[in-house]
């Protein structure tokens, strides 16, 4: 029997708060669910994950935050964050000592480089400022198409390759980025990832 979660769980668990029959309809427009279902089955999770990130901005209640969100959001909609560590221009207080702590690992592993994939170009430039260029960091637009030698010149590169699910991110670029180390991180946070690689150094070292 295959396991399901609730829709608005799922949801909350991407970042994306507020109504959720914004998100009902977006998967029902996609084929992916009927309206009326309250619940979805976890093999659908990541292109869950991708289809909300592919048309939603989450935004917090700052008002820096929502006076920003206009020149960041593009084409995509802006709705409410689930949390404010979910807020696609802030990223919560929470991400810039969640980023030091992987900081601080990897330098104690000796971890020089990190290869990270996926994340919106907002995400990207907040976890950028937040490294300060303390680590080297490959960060790969999931949305744009690239070879096979590309991805493979990516993971010899990094000693740690992230998957960032639950973003902008497509199976077709996904697929490449294949090693021992890599990890699939399901949560569009800054915070997971930086938890994620701060494991995964622990576990070097």
């Amino acid at each position: 029997m295959t396991a399901d979660i609730d829709k608005a769980a799922l949801y909350a668990e991407f970042g994306f708060g507020g109504d959720p029959a914004t998100y009902h309809d977006a998967l029902a427009a996609a084929g992916l669910s009927s309206r009326s279902k309250n619940r979805i089955s976890l093999e659908k999770r990541q292109r869950v994950g991708e289809l909300l990130a592919s048309l939603f901005l989450p935004v917090c209640h700052r008002g820096d935050c929502r006076g920003k969100a206009p020149e960041v959001a593009g084409d995509l909609q802006v709705v409410e964050a689930s949390s404010p560590e979910h807020c696609a221009i802030c990223g919560g207080s929470a991400s810039a000592a969640a980023v030091e702590e992987m900081v601080q690992a990897c330098a104690r592993a000796g971890v020089r480089r990190l290869c990270i994939v996926g994340g919106s170009p907002e995400y990207r430039r907040q976890l950028t400022a937040l490294v300060a260029g303390r680590l080297e960091l490959r960060l790969i637009d999931g949305t744009v198409s690239r070879t096979q030698k590309q991805a493979s010149a990516g993971v010899q590169w990094a000693a740690i390759v992230v998957l960032w699910g639950g973003t902008q991110l497509d199976h077709k670029v996904s697929n490449l980025y294949t090693s021992p180390g890599m990890i699939a991180v399901q949560r569009r946070s800054i915070q997971e990832v930086a938890r994620a690689v701060r494991g995964a150094a622990r576990k070097i070292a």
